[in-house]
């Protein structure tokens, strides 16, 4: 019973729940272009679909690292499903249910919608992660995925509070988001860079460098600002400011410190700004950091986020 227990524990942090709560930022960006409010009034329903949504994300999480197991036992840190002792068969039947909740959660709610676009994002991840497709190792396709999914993250947001998955100006209010997440997702592909070149990924960093690929995000965070006057969103225009000084630094003075900020503080920045917009958000976050923390630090002793050996 113990070890079912403990493996239950692994395969919750193997959906690397930390790096869902930005998919509840963008759903809570799609529920502010909607509602056109900050510290929005949401009930337990909309939150709970929320989460039911970001489920098909952790199931695409799960697939691209059992997808990505080779190239991640060449990567620096502690990739759990290469390192954590779980099996891939565990690991392929956590994909399952998360992705059969993410679908059957929200028919069960009566918001279609939302399971629609959860069948989407399974879709779109196994496209991104699996032969012979493998998206997340050509250039330009890498990150525009990732964008995609930001973009179903935003319509599941959006359709959340009772809107129109058809509507042109969803789609519109969306734009500035999703290159926001073009810039992030480039930017977070820099450190791993060696062992992508190994195994032959050629992801948008590795095809040009991490100089020029880093250009392509700043040039992304750049239009956004325009298109968020355009729009009248002030929360887009603001992430969009606030992060671009850093990407900016990066261009000024490249090292390994302000490449790690560019995405760490930009990502910070972003889900401050998505908490404005559901506030159970932020403290979602923080106790899923927390979690997060004790889980490594004390299963397998490794200090996180760097996620190198603890020195305790």
């Amino acid at each position: 019973m113990k070890k079912k227990i403990v493996l239950m524990i692994d395969l919750f942090f193997l959906t690397r729940p930390v790096v869902l709560v930005p998919v509840w930022g963008f759903s809570a960006f799609g529920i502010y272009c909607f509602k056109s409010e900050l510290f929005s009034s949401l009930g337990f329903s909309h939150y709970l679909l929320m989460a039911l949504y970001s489920l098909s994300v952790a199931s695409v999480y799960v697939i691209n690292q059992m997808a990505d197991y080779e190239v991640d036992k060449s990567n620096e840190g502690f990739p759990l499903l290469v390192r954590g002792n779980i099996s891939m068969r565990a690991a392929g039947g956590c994909a399952v249910i998360c992705a059969v909740l993410s679908i059957a959660g929200p028919v069960i709610m009566g918001n279609v919608s939302v399971a629609l676009l959860s069948v989407i994002a399974i879709a779109a991840g196994y496209i991104y992660s699996c032969k012979p497709f493998s998206l997340s190792g050509r250039p330009f396709f890498d990150f525009l995925t990732n964008s995609f999914e930001a973009l179903l993250a935003f319509c599941a947001g959006w359709c959340i509070v009772g809107g129109n998955l058809f509507h042109n100006q969803l789609y519109i209010a969306a734009l500035p988001y999703v290159l926001l997440m073009c810039a992030g997702s480039i930017s977070s592909t820099l450190p791993d860079m060696p062992g992508d070149r190994l195994h032959g990924k050629i992801t948008t960093a590795v095809r040009f460098g991490a100089k020029k690929a880093h250009c392509i995000a700043t040039a992304a965070l750049m239009i956004a600002i325009p298109l968020s006057i355009l729009n009248g969103d002030l929360m887009a225009l603001i992430c969009a400011a606030a992060v671009l000084p850093i990407y900016i630094l990066y261009l000024i003075r490249a090292n390994a410190l302000t490449m790690e900020l560019t995405y760490k503080a930009g990502g910070t920045i972003t889900m401050i700004a998505a908490a404005l917009a559901a506030p159970l958000i932020a403290a979602a976050g923080f106790f899923v950091f927390f979690i997060t923390w004790i889980y490594f630090r004390k299963r397998h002793k490794v200090s996180y986020p760097s996620l190198v050996p603890d020195s305790a």
